[in-house]
């Protein structure tokens, strides 16, 4: 077997760093894996795909013929670290886990997850393996750990130090070190997911942010990195990072 490569290695390292920064478990791309114990419940959501993204289902949509699909939220901590995240998947996922459940109880096992299928890939599924039973106290500690409130995460409500803010004025705009990490983070998305966020929170450029709104912006980041994989163009059109 060939030895590892000093490339090999640092994307291993890049891929735990941005792990880090997010509240979103990423599996972005064939291969990427995760060992996480599952804790509380899940949240799930009837949603629809229009332009893009997903939105709540509703009557107005069933009667133009739109057809409902299920998203299931679920707080995952990372087994080595500790670090709470919150991992979306479809139905798919959630009968293997269904399945899984009725087998043993989930609160007992640290799980690898393991993707299969590479960025954008629609034919894209997942594994789920026992990976290490845990010992009853270390059930205990993983149990103890903070969750992520699932429903006012995705109402955008969610803050508080696990956001990792820079900032938490409630004047004035948004510092210059949190902005240069939101541009960087969008400049890696599609220019659909930049106009998306300008237009949630009412700024033609990043650096004109309120601070009120960091936490939220951040969040939406999160989720927009989620939706497209970290994968994607800006167009030169209009520069909402000058």
């Amino acid at each position: 077997m060939a030895p590892t490569s000093m490339w090999d290695r640092t994307e291993e390292m890049a891929k735990r760093h941005d792990q880090g920064s997010s509240t979103w478990l990423k599996l972005a791309d064939d291969g990427d894996k995760e060992v996480v114990v599952f804790l509380g419940e899940p949240y799930p959501r009837e949603v629809v795909f229009l332009d893009g993204k997903y939105e709540p289902f509703t009557e107005e949509l069933r009667a133009k013929g739109h057809k409902a699909s299920l998203r299931v939220a679920f707080n995952v901590a990372l087994f080595e670290s500790k670090e709470v995240k919150v991992l979306e998947q479809g139905v798919v996922f959630f009968k293997q886990l269904l399945q899984i459940r009725s087998k043993r109880k989930l609160e007992d096992w640290a799980f690898e997850i393991e993707r299969h299928g590479a960025a954008r890939d629609k034919n894209t599924t997942y594994s789920i393996l026992p990976e290490n039973k845990l010992t009853p106290e270390q059930q205990a500690e993983f149990q103890a750990l903070p969750l992520h409130d699932l429903e006012k995460l995705y109402s955008g409500d969610e803050g508080g130090d696990d956001l990792g803010s820079y900032d938490r004025r409630s004047d004035g705009v948004v510092d210059p070190r949190t902005a240069q990490v939101i541009v960087q983070s969008l400049k890696a998305l599609p220019r659909d997911a930049v106009d998306r966020f300008c237009q949630k929170f009412g700024v033609g450029r990043i650096k004109d942010l309120p601070a009120a709104q960091v936490e939220k912006a951040k969040v939406f980041v999160e989720a927009l990195e989620a939706e497209f994989n970290g994968k994607g163009d800006t167009s030169e059109e209009v520069d909402p990072f000058a």
